[in-house]
């Protein structure tokens, strides 16, 4: 079989359930939560499973967070929801950190001389 095809196998809700609890305990929840109101286990796998390719491009930490997040603001999360937030944290991380190293730039002033110049080490 070729190997798209044994991906395909390999999406069951045994494997999302493992999936979900291999990156937090925020993550399992909405996994179970996706699981369990889905119209079919087809549609659900397929959400939880497009989540899972987030794991690509974001750590498992902030796809926690991201989580996390979503239960805190709604008690029905979607994969959706999930992904803006992995987004928009994304985008305010990487302000904050250039933001960060901004200030740093500016501060960094001071006696150019040292103390040698001016007579501090002599006594």
């Amino acid at each position: 079989m070729p190997d798209n095809h044994k991906l395909f196998i390999d999406q069951t809700p045994e494997a999302a359930i493992e999936w979900g609890e291999s990156i937090g305990s925020s993550t399992l929840n909405v996994v179970q939560y996706i699981l369990d109101t889905s119209q079919t286990e087809k549609l659900a796998l397929q959400s939880i499973f497009s989540l899972k390719k987030s794991e690509r491009r974001y750590s498992k930490y902030e796809i926690e967070r991201a989580c996390k997040m979503v239960f805190s603001m709604t008690k029905r999360p979607t994969v959706k929801s999930i992904q803006t937030i992995l987004k928009n944290n994304k985008k305010n991380d990487a302000e904050q950190d250039l933001k960060r190293k901004t200030e740093i730039n500016e501060n960094n002033y001071g006696f150019t001389r040292g103390a040698a110049y001016y007579g501090g080490t002599k006594k």
